[in-house]
């Protein structure tokens, strides 16, 4: 019999609808039978994409033994992160302090008022690989609320009271030139030059990282830092952390070279890297990098996109009875049977693809990465390149028209988050700038026109339909709309993005420490905690980018309130980025726009060159003025052609 999952929005929760653990929805019915059958209570969190929740669900919450035991002796709660991140950040914090690492599926036992006192991420069934069994640990727990009850209130108010501690710390300081060069020096001695991306394994892709240093080098040129964002962007974008057959990033790297990926694809990922890859293509003009970001654009325009505008949030990385990637493998003996003699010599080769491959799971199957390239191919093969290039091409439309026709496709979550969609839509107007592509533009528009007509209802943004909006659904919508009227000039947007951002101040601001919180004080547990997020984890905070939307805004009209609330920004979270220089790219790149001031240019003759002209910091406005008029900072200057403009800028 279904629980009562079965009537939630979230596809992740409506997949455990047929357990047979009684699940609730984060909600006050569910704290309220605890308090009431003084139960404690067992959260989990996770996501549909999630390939380590997926095992949990299927070993330990589809058990009917182990289920009976949460069902005893538990109220369960069931929650899905990308509909309540803020659910999942608190509780992630504590399993952070109390493990020293977090992710999912996560793992929370709580008293019935909400307050955590043990935590970790994945549990095997049976005690394994160093880890407790989930059943022994559940009757562990259930032994201990019964036989040392005040041991555990005990540990969970000290857990409760650090938690308050922590997020309610000033760190406000001042902000300065140093702080800039100190989180720049950080990240280069974090790039690994060899392989490419951020330390060692797990690599995440790090988009703000790589973005900020591309900035420093239109400023700073030298060079180790062209070296380090295309050594990284390289080894991203030709590894099997990359769908080479369709396109679009896979959400991160097992390994430090960047071969075997976690398959699942992501929204933010996909958003923030095509943002990236048409600046790169832009400055370096690298054929590798307008390839990569066709190709982010192709996939979404193929499954990750509603004609009707709006982007979904998630690709599922499993297949069948738990198959991680291998939808996106192949096997040696599949591509004999596939492809000609002459395209299989040839792809085997490009992609490195052997009698084992690299899934540990299913060893016969290879992961598609690009391990030698066509020049050497042609080479090595004495075959004219373009045949080479036509061979490649060939054998990647028969493999894509085989996994897409004789492969059951990974389960995409369709479900629409405003943050997420206006991160693409401010990376679609990017392309557009770059590539002229009108899908891009049209889809831009279209996902506003369809976020702000169902999610923007009485001055409210929300987050998805029935969650109230988020500080980062605010503050990356008031983004996009600036983005998308630079390239209209249509007022309403820009009018629209300042009553975003007044209302987020309204909802959101600190008066005290100043800075964002991530949500109103609403809600049960750990809810009553008001947390401000500055780490990109590792998408953007919206700590560190509201700073640089707040100087846009600010700088566009002339309000000089919005940038006052951009400094106090940078400064309320200035000590913690002194104590941890890495922890936000995106605010070290709106210091560094806050150091530098908006390179703003106004102009009517000029206007569709200026789009289309890489610098960073800039926003372009159409105004009746004789050339172009740019302003950078407080100080503004009369040019009579773009030419002298680029001349000033290098």
């Amino acid at each position: 019999m279904p629980n009562r999952l079965m009537n939630a929005k979230s596809p992740y929760l409506k997949k455990s609808a047929n357990q047979p653990v009684d699940w609730y929805e984060w909600s006050g019915e569910a704290f309220r039978r605890a308090r009431e059958e003084d139960k404690p209570i067992l959260l989990s969190v996770g996501g549909v994409w999630c390939h380590w929740c997926h095992v949990m669900a299927h070993e330990s919450f589809e058990n009917p033994e182990i289920a009976q035991i949460i069902n005893e002796h538990f109220v369960a709660i069931k929650v899905d992160r990308d509909e309540r991140p803020d659910v999942d950040r608190r509780y992630q914090e504590v399993v952070l302090a109390l493990t020293g690492s977090g992710g999912w599926p996560l793992t929370v036992f709580m008293t019935p008022e909400g307050k955590a006192f043990f935590g970790g991420t994945y549990f095997p069934p049976e005690d394994r690989w160093g880890r407790p069994g989930f059943k022994s640990l559940l009757l562990r727990i259930a032994k201990l609320w019964k036989e040392e009850r005040e041991r555990i209130l005990k540990s969970a108010d000290s857990i409760y009271e650090g938690l308050l501690n922590f997020s309610s710390r000033s760190y406000k300081d001042f902000v300065g030139e140093d702080l800039l060069q100190m989180g720049i020096n950080a990240l280069l001695a974090s790039v690994d030059y060899q392989h490419g991306g951020i330390g060692s394994a797990p690599k995440f892709h790090h988009a703000k990282a790589f973005e900020l240093l591309l900035y420093h080098n239109f400023f700073k040129r030298a060079p180790i830092l062209a070296k380090a964002v295309e050594s990284s962007l390289d080894a991203m974008a030709k590894g099997g952390v990359y769908d080479h057959l369709l396109g679009g990033f896979f959400r991160y790297s097992t390994d430090e070279r960047w071969i075997v990926p976690h398959f699942e694809k992501m929204l933010y990922d996909n958003a923030e890297l095509l943002s990236l890859y048409s600046k790169a293509y832009k400055v370096f003009g690298k054929e590798l990098y307008r390839k990569t970001a066709e190709g982010i654009v192709r996939y979404y325009k193929a499954y990750g996109s509603c004609q009707d505008g709006g982007f979904y949030a998630s690709q599922d990385a499993d297949i069948g009875e738990l198959d991680e990637g291998g939808y996106y493998t192949f096997s040696l003996k599949e591509l004999r049977e596939l492809l000609t003699s002459e395209e299989l010599r040839v792809i085997s080769l490009y992609f490195d693809v052997g009698e084992r491959g690299e899934m540990h799971h299913d060893p016969d199957k290879n992961v598609l990465y690009i391990a030698t390239e066509e020049e050497e191919l042609s080479k090595t093969l004495n075959l004219p390149l373009e045949r080479v290039r036509g061979l490649i091409g060939s054998s990647k439309r028969k493999m894509l028209a085989y996994r897409e026709t004789k492969r059951p496709m990974p389960y995409i979550d369709r479900t629409i988050y405003t943050n997420w969609n206006a991160l693409m839509v401010e990376a679609l107007c990017e392309y557009w700038k770059v590539f002229k592509d009108p899908w891009a533009l049209y889809m831009a528009e279209k996902t506003t026109e369809r976020i702000l007509g169902e999610l923007y209802k009485d001055g409210q943004l929300y987050h998805r339909e029935g969650v109230e909006g988020f500080s980062e659904d605010y503050l990356f919508m008031a983004r996009a709309l600036l983005s998308l009227f630079e390239i209209s000039q249509k007022r309403e947007h820009l009018e629209l993005s300042v009553r975003l951002v007044e209302k987020a101040i309204e909802l959101f601001w600190d008066a005290e420490n100043w800075g964002f919180f991530d949500a109103t004080d609403k809600g049960q547990g750990l809810l009553s905690i008001r947390m401000k997020g500055i780490q990109d984890t590792p998408t953007q905070s919206s700590n560190g980018s509201a700073p640089y939307t707040l100087l846009l805004l600010g700088s566009i009209t002339g309000r000089s309130d919005l940038l006052d609330y951009a400094e106090k920004t940078l400064q309320a979270f200035s000590s913690f980025m002194k104590e941890v220089p890495m922890a936000s790219h995106s605010y070290l790149i709106s210091l560094y726009a806050y150091l530098m001031g908006i390179y703003k240019i106004e102009t009517e003759s000029f206007f569709e060159e200026a789009l289309e002209l890489f610098r960073p910091f800039k926003f372009v406005l159409r105004s009746p003025v004789d050339g172009l008029v740019v302003c950078e900072g407080q100080v503004c200057k009369k040019y009579e052609n773009l030419n002298q403009v680029l001349t000033h800028g290098e």
